[in-house]
C-alpha cells in the first residue's frame, strides 16, 4: 500500500498554530497520511531552508505535498517553484500571495490556497468597535510584525471597518507570542506620554496578545494606574474553542471567532492528488463576530 506523506510548514508558535498543528494531525490520522510537522520560529531563511531540504531530498523520500503558513508575506516563491517543478503539491495558508495563479498554470500536482479573509476580520473588528464605542475613543490597537501579511491584511480591514471617530494607536509586535506582546507593550508603557485615561479600549489581532499586554500592565505599572489599565475592556481574534470561553468568561469584551485551515487544507491536498484534480485557487473559510454586532451595541464598551 503507498504511503502518501506531507509536511505542514508553520510559522512559529501560538495559540492558533497549535490549534491548526493539532487539526491537521487529527485530518492526517483520520485520513491515514503521514504528516510531519516543522516551524520556522518567525525566521523566513529557516523556512525556506527547512522546505527546500524535502523539496531536494530523494525522489522516493520526498512528499507528495507542503501545507505552508509562510512567516512572510512573499510566501517562499522561489520553493514554490521548486516544489512544484519536482511534482510535490503545494498549499498556501493564511497569506495573499501573488504567484498561484502563474504556478498552477504548469503544475503537475495541485496548487492552491486556504486561508482566513483577513481583511474582513478586520473590518469585523472595525464594526465592533463601532458598537462598542459609539462616541468614539482611542484605541490601542496590538497587531504583528510588518512582515507578515496576516497583520497588514488585518490592519488595512480595521482602518477601513472603524468609524472615523475612533483613532487607533498601532503597536507593533515583532513575533506571535504572548511574550513578544507583554515586551512590545512594557516597552511602550515606557513612554512619557503614555496614561490610561487616554485609552478607552485596547483590542488585537489574536488572543494572545491580549494575555501578554495584561502581564505588562501587572508587572510593569504602580497603582492607580495598574488597576485603570487592567479594567480597560479587550477585544481579540480567535478560533471558537479559543475565543468563545474568553467573551463568556469576560476576559474579553468581544471577539471575532475565525475558523481554522489545515485540517480542511489538508483534506483538499490528499483528495486532489489522489484523484490527479486541481482544487479551486482560493478557498476562505468563515468568521463573524462575537457576540453578534447588534448584542454589542447594547453592552457597549465604555
Amino acid at each position: 500500500m503507498k504511503t502518501w506523506r506531507f509536511v505542514l510548514a508553520i510559522p512559529g508558535d501560538s495559540l492558533y498554530l497549535r490549534e491548526q498543528t493539532a487539526a491537521a494531525k487529527a485530518t492526517a490520522g483520520r485520513l491515514g497520511v503521514e504528516l510531519q510537522v516543522v516551524n520556522a520560529e518567525m525566521d523566513p531563511v529557516t523556512q525556506g531552508q527547512q522546505l527546500l531540504k524535502f523539496v531536494q531530498s530523494p525522489a522516493e523520500s520526498r512528499p507528495h505535498g507542503i501545507l505552508l503558513e509562510p512567516v512572510t508575506a512573499a510566501g517562499l516563491p522561489r520553493v514554490a517553484e521548486a516544489a512544484a517543478a519536482a511534482g510535490i503539491g503545494w498549499l498556501v495558508s493564511n497569506a495573499q500571495v501573488e504567484y498561484l495563479g502563474a504556478l498552477r498554470g504548469n503544475a503537475k500536482a495541485p496548487v492552491f490556497l486556504v486561508s482566513q479573509d483577513h481583511v474582513e476580520i478586520g473590518r469585523i473588528q472595525g464594526r465592533q468597535l463601532g458598537a462598542l464605542l459609539p462616541e468614539g475613543g482611542s484605541v490601542l490597537y496590538l497587531r504583528g510584525p510588518g512582515m507578515s501579511s496576516v497583520a497588514s491584511r488585518r490592519f488595512e480591514g480595521v482602518e477601513s471597518g472603524k468609524p472615523k471617530n475612533v483613532e487607533l494607536k498601532s503597536l507593533k509586535v515583532q513575533g506571535a507570542t504572548a511574550e513578544n506582546a507583554c515586551g512590545a507593550v512594557c516597552s511602550w508603557l515606557s513612554l512619557a506620554t503614555v496614561r490610561p485615561e487616554a485609552i478607552q479600549m485596547i483590542v488585537s489581532q489574536n488572543a494572545d496578545f491580549i494575555f501578554g499586554a495584561r502581564k505588562a500592565f501587572e508587572t510593569n505599572t504602580p497603582e492607580p494606574a495598574r488597576t485603570k489599565w487592567l479594567a480597560l475592556p479587550c477585544a481579540g481574534v480567535g478560533v471558537p474553542g479559543q475565543a468563545k470561553p474568553l467573551v463568556d468568561q469576560g476576559t474579553l469584551c468581544a471577539a471575532v471567532l475565525t475558523s481554522l485551515t489545515m485540517d480542511r487544507a489538508l483534506e483538499m491536498m490528499v483528495q486532489a492528488i489522489k484523484s490527479g484534480t486541481q482544487p479551486r485557487e482560493q478557498t476562505f473559510v468563515e468568521a463573524h463576530s462575537y457576540p453578534s454586532l447588534e448584542e454589542l451595541a447594547k453592552k457597549r464598551a465604555w
